[in-house]
């Protein structure tokens, strides 16, 4: 029920997301804190920034907090020079490094696009990229580290109300701000009362039916949901980060968490950016607003493209005690999902063990290659390339990270011309696994050759376009047909698909003794 809700609201936010009257499109980072040239695009209006640590996401987090000339703030808060304090000691040669930083914006406002752009040489000054008479952007921000009283020194100054000689002030905080926690946790509160003196603000709750107690005595989860639900839940139009958006929760909650998040995001017309470490999270929102930030080994932080469904799994720890084999596109699933038809049943291994995950371009497979390996993950990973790929510079790069044993080539050069051909040469036997006479689909397959083969496209994208159109005739998908192709070639001990089938049953066997895949 939840994974449907949240479906919806994805759908309904991104439908929403043209007609807000404030939203962040872009931060560009150079300078600061190692990072150089460093674009992130929201383009959903629930973003998850994610990455390993020292990554960037923080950085990004509370540069997106300086964007905004917020309602009722200081002058000295929301800013640069807050938010990224140098180590300036008056006497002592250790200090921060101090070079030209660079924060540009871009956002859509009221008014249009707009663009507006910090810069520290001397000091922090802002401008406006030529527009005469602009002004930054106005608009309620929401920040928040990790769940406060969490070190002695706010322990210390929240205990320090105690021995006033003057009660705080109470304010009992009503259900609607109660309401999102309520959502959450797993009791309800009769009474939740804001004690403040000065600075210094405390909250008291009592359950129902159950005991009275202050912040000081709350998990960290509890503390966390219910100062995110004092505060946020009125919000309207405002922008809200949230830094390690899990810490504390239990992941049940964190799904809650993200389907709340979404809810007032929609009704409330807010933006709202997280950082985190957890798959749960980064599984609460679309592709579009998963923000993958990664730090290599010469310190260059970029932007990696939202992961595919196995490498983000195997990166955020759901890998799993699987067998992971990564293909380039539908057709090779399709082939690699028949082999495995006949290979799981011949060596009773469960469907489960085995994970294919697709649509990522052979160039990219050396770099998924290096993540998996830098993870720890590398040694449950097999790569598959189409038949072309053979001694080319993509083989080259993957060899480098991955290492011979785990990589295999699908028989022919494309696969979609490899199914073709097959196709050609079916028996009646093999013809009726897909509903059809050899004769009917002799004639199916001539009809689409007169119509395709014609075309000025490559022969692989022509292969390609007769298969969909074959599949779509079937009332299939090409996929299926992949399959059933691959499953029937399995079978047959002299196929040329043998070579590839015998690879992946050692490399399975292996797997399943324990054996290192890349060794």
């Amino acid at each position: 029920m939840i994974e449907r809700r949240l479906r919806e609201l994805w759908e309904q936010l991104q439908g929403k997301k043209p007609h807000l009257p404030h939203f962040l499109a872009e931060v560009h980072l150079n300078g600061i804190r190692g990072i150089d040239n460093l674009r992130t695009v929201f383009d959903y209006p629930v973003s998850v920034i994610a990455g390993g640590n020292a990554s960037g996401k923080s950085t990004v987090l509370f540069a997106a907090a300086c964007a905004y000339r917020v309602p009722g703030a200081g002058v000295k808060d929301f800013v640069p020079s807050t938010l990224f304090p140098d180590y300036r000691p008056k006497v002592g040669a250790r200090e921060d490094h101090k070079g030209e930083v660079v924060i540009d914006f871009d956002y859509a406002t009221p008014e249009g696009r707009r663009s507006m752009r910090w810069r520290r040489s001397k000091g922090w000054n802002r401008s406006f990229l030529g527009r005469k008479n602009a002004s930054q952007p106005e608009r309620p921000v929401y920040l928040r580290t990790l769940s406060n009283l969490s070190n002695p020194s706010e322990v210390r100054g929240v205990l320090s109300m105690s021995r006033s000689a003057l009660a705080p002030q109470e304010t009992v905080l009503p259900a609607s701000q109660v309401e999102f926690a309520h959502l959450m946790l797993p009791f309800r509160y009769s009474e939740v009362v804001d004690l403040s003196s000065g600075s210094k603000t405390l909250l008291f709750a009592a359950q129902e039916g159950g005991a009275a107690y202050s912040e000081l005595h709350m998990s960290a989860g509890e503390r966390a949901i219910l100062r995110l639900s004092q505060e946020i839940a009125q919000l309207k139009g405002a922008m809200v980060l949230i830094d390690e958006v899990e810490a504390g929760l239990h992941p049940w909650v964190q799904q809650l968490l993200m389907l709340q998040l979404q809810q007032l995001a929609l009704r409330n017309d807010l933006q709202v950016i997280v950082t985190s470490h957890s798959p749960v999270v980064l599984d609460a929102v679309p592709a579009n607003g998963r923000i993958f930030l990664e730090r290599d080994d010469a310190g260059l932080v970029t932007v990696r493209p939202p992961y595919r469904d196995i490498i983000q799994n195997a990166l955020y720890g759901r890998s799993g005690d699987a067998l992971h084999l990564l293909c380039e596109d539908e057709a090779a699933e399709g082939i690699l999902q028949g082999v495995f038809d006949v290979l799981l049943p011949r060596q009773r291994i469960r469907v489960e063990s085995i994970r294919i995950g697709r649509d990522t371009g052979a160039e990219e497979f050396a770099s998924h290659a290096a993540a998996f390996r830098k993870f720890g993950q590398i040694d449950s990973f097999v790569f598959v390339l189409d038949g072309d790929k053979r001694g080319s510079a993509a083989e080259a790069k993957l060899r480098n990270q991955a290492g011979a044993n785990s990589i295999f080539f699908l028989p022919g050069n494309a696969p979609e011309s490899w199914i073709w051909f097959t196709l050609r040469n079916f028996s009646s036997e093999e013809a009726a696994e897909l509903g059809l006479e050899a004769v009917d689909l002799a004639t199916r397959m001539n009809q689409l050759d007169s119509i395709y083969d014609s075309a000025s496209d490559s022969p692989a994208r022509i292969a390609k376009t007769k298969l969909r159109s074959l599949a779509e005739a079937l009332g299939r998908r090409a996929s299926d047909i992949a399959r059933v192709v691959g499953r029937l070639k399995t079978r047959q001990i002299e196929s040329d698909i043998q070579p590839l089938a015998e690879g992946l049953e050692d490399t399975l066997l292996k797997w399943r003794a324990g054996d290192l895949l890349s060794h």
